[in-house]
C-alpha cells in the first residue's frame, strides 16, 4: 500500500498546453520533493535547468490556479475513501526580504515589510492523516495603512479581511458534497456570527473555538444581559481527560500575550462540559444576519493548573451532537486536530524555506506556493506515517534508490549488515539523523527533516557519480 504518493503525482493531471512545460513541472516537483529546503539553483542542479525553471515561472500558460487545482483534485480523491474528514481553516503571512520591492507584494504589519497573506483550508482524516490542501486564497495589503477602524464600520465593510473565511468554507464543502462527511474546524478567528450563520444556512458542520462572549438575550452589551462564557461553565459535566500540553514560546507582539501566553510542556487534567445555547448577534450586525443561532457548546477547562501558568480553556460552538460522552469526545478530538495547520505552515516556512525563494513577482511566488503546498503535505504525511504506521515498509513512502542509500548509511553507522527492508519509522529517523537529530530527543522537527533530506540528496548525487556510467 502506498501511504504517501510522490509530489509529482499530484500534478499528473495538469494541462499547461505544452508537454515541455508539463515535463519541466514534473522535474521541478521531483526536485522540490527530494530537497525541500534547497534554493532554486540547488534544486535545478545546472545552469540550463535553472534557466528553464525561471522560464517556467515567467510563462503565461503557467498559472497558480492550474497547478493548485491539480493538487486539490488529488486531495479530493484521498478524501472520498474516508467516512468523515476535517477541513481545517486558518490564515498566515508570508514575508520576503530584500531592499527592492517585488511586483505584486503589499505591506505586512508595517510599511517596511513586503509580502502577502494567505488563507488555507487543509483536509485531514479523523485519524489525523493529512490528505492535502483544498483551498488557497491569497491577498495583499496595499495603499496607506488606515489604522484600527471602529468595530461597527468593520462589520459592514464588504471587503474586510474576515470575509475571506466564508468563501473557502463554502467552496470546500461543495467540493466534498456527497463524497464524505465534512466538519469544518476553526480557531478563534472563525468566531464570526455572520460566518457561523452562513455555515448553518448551507447545512455545513463545524467546530469553532469562541473568541467572543456572546449574548444570551437580545439587546445591547450595556444592558446587563447574561453572557455565554459564564453560562457554559454551568453546563452538565461530561468527563475528565488528561492530555499532554506542548510548550509554547513567548509570542511575537505584545498584543498576542493574553491570547497565546508562553508555557512549558505539562500533563493537563481537563474537565469537559457540554450543552445547548441560543446566542444572539450584536445590534449593529448586517440586516441579512439572523438575530440568533441555536448551537451546541462545549467547554474544556483545566483543573488545578501549575502555579503561574494560565489554565487551558477552550469554549467551542458546534453543529455536532452532544448527547453522549462519545459524541462530546469526538468534538474535542476534532478541535485538537487544528494544530495540524500550524504544522503545515511550519512545513512551508521552515521545512521548504518558501520565504527564502528569490522570485521577483507575486505571480511567480504563487506558482511556487502551489508546488510547495504539495511538498508540505508530503512532509506532514511522512511524519504521520512514522507516528501511526511505523512498521510499514518504507517503500510505501520513499523511492527505492533513496532507501538503498539510507540502508548503506545505516549499516556504516551501526556496523550491521545493510538491508533495504527499512520500516517507515527507521527511514524517517535515518533522514533526521543526517540533519543532526538525536533519536532520544523524540520526533524530529521540520528544520531537522529539511536538513536531512537536503543531505540525503547531496550524498545521493555523490553516490551516483561514484558508481560511474
Amino acid at each position: 500500500m502506498q501511504l504517501v504518493t510522490p509530489v509529482s503525482a499530484e500534478f499528473a493531471g495538469v494541462d499547461l498546453g505544452d508537454r515541455r512545460l508539463t515535463r519541466r513541472l514534473m522535474r521541478m516537483a521531483e526536485a522540490a520533493e527530494r530537497s525541500p529546503g534547497a534554493s532554486l539553483p540547488e534544486r535545478a542542479g545546472s545552469s540550463a535547468a535553472l534557466e528553464g525553471t525561471y522560464r517556467f515561472f515567467a510563462n503565461d500558460r503557467v498559472t497558480p490556479e492550474a497547478l493548485f487545482d491539480a493538487h486539490v483534485r488529488a486531495t479530493v480523491r484521498r478524501a472520498m475513501v474516508e467516512p468523515q474528514v476535517l477541513v481545517i481553516h486558518d490564515s498566515t503571512e508570508f514575508r520576503f526580504g530584500g531592499e527592492n520591492p517585488r511586483d505584486g507584494m503589499g505591506w505586512i504589519n508595517s510599511d517596511n515589510t513586503q509580502g502577502f497573506l494567505a488563507h488555507f483550508s487543509i483536509c485531514v482524516a479523523r485519524t489525523g492523516r493529512p490528505l492535502g490542501t483544498l483551498a488557497l486564497h491569497a491577498w495583499v495589503r496595499q495603499g496607506a495603512r488606515v489604522g484600527r477602524r471602529k468595530t461597527t464600520l468593520d462589520r459592514r465593510d464588504p471587503d474586510r479581511e474576515s470575509h475571506r473565511w466564508q468563501e473557502p468554507a463554502l467552496q470546500t464543502g461543495e467540493l466534498l458534497h456527497g463524497k464524505t462527511k465534512v466538519v469544518h474546524v476553526m480557531d478563534r478567528e472563525g468566531d464570526q456570527f455572520e460566518l457561523l450563520s452562513l455555515l448553518v444556512e448551507h447545512d455545513q458542520c463545524f467546530v469553532v473555538r469562541l473568541a467572543h462572549d456572546r449574548r444570551l438575550e437580545p439587546g445591547r452589551g450595556r444592558s446587563g444581559n447574561p453572557k455565554l462564557f459564564e453560562s457554559i461553565s454551568g453546563c452538565p459535566f461530561i468527563f475528565t481527560r488528561e492530555v499532554e500540553i506542548g510548550a509554547r514560546a513567548k509570542p511575537k507582539g505584545s498584543n498576542k500575550l493574553d491570547v497565546f501566553p508562553s508555557r512549558k510542556t505539562r500533563i493537563a487534567r481537563l474537565e469537559v462540559r457540554a450543552g445547548i445555547r441560543r446566542i444572539f448577534t450584536v445590534h449593529s450586525a448586517p440586516a441579512h444576519v439572523p438575530a440568533f443561532l441555536d448551537l451546541n457548546v462545549v467547554e474544556v477547562r483545566e483543573v488545578d493548573p501549575p502555579k503561574d501558568e494560565a489554565p487551558i480553556t477552550w469554549r467551542l460552538v458546534t453543529t455536532e451532537p452532544v448527547s453522549t460522552e462519545q459524541e462530546v469526545a469526538a468534538i474535542v478530538d476534532s478541535y485538537r486536530q487544528r494544530w495540524l495547520i500550524e504544522e503545515f505552515f511550519k512545513a512551508l516556512k521552515t521545512g521548504c524555506h518558501y520565504q527564502q525563494l528569490q522570485l521577483e513577482s507575486g505571480r511567480a511566488l504563487l506558482i511556487a506556493l502551489s508546488i510547495e503546498a504539495a511538498v508540505s503535505w508530503r512532509l506532514l504525511s511522512l511524519r504521520w506515517a512514522a507516528q501511526h504506521r511505523p512498521n510499514a515498509d518504507a517503500t510505501s513512502v520513499l523511492p527505492a534508490d533513496h532507501l538503498r542509500l539510507l540502508a548503506a548509511l545505516s549499516a556504516a553507522e551501526t556496523g550491521q549488515p545493510a538491508t533495504i527492508q527499512l520500516s517507515v519509522r527507521t527511514a524517517l529517523f535515518e533522514i533526521a539523523r543526517l540533519g543532526g537529530h538525536i533519536k532520544n530527543n523524540g520526533a524530529p522537527d521540520w528544520l531537522v527533516l529539511r536538513r536531512g533530506l537536503d543531505a540525503l540528496v547531496a550524498i545521493h548525487r555523490g553516490w551516483v557519480l561514484a558508481q560511474g556510467p
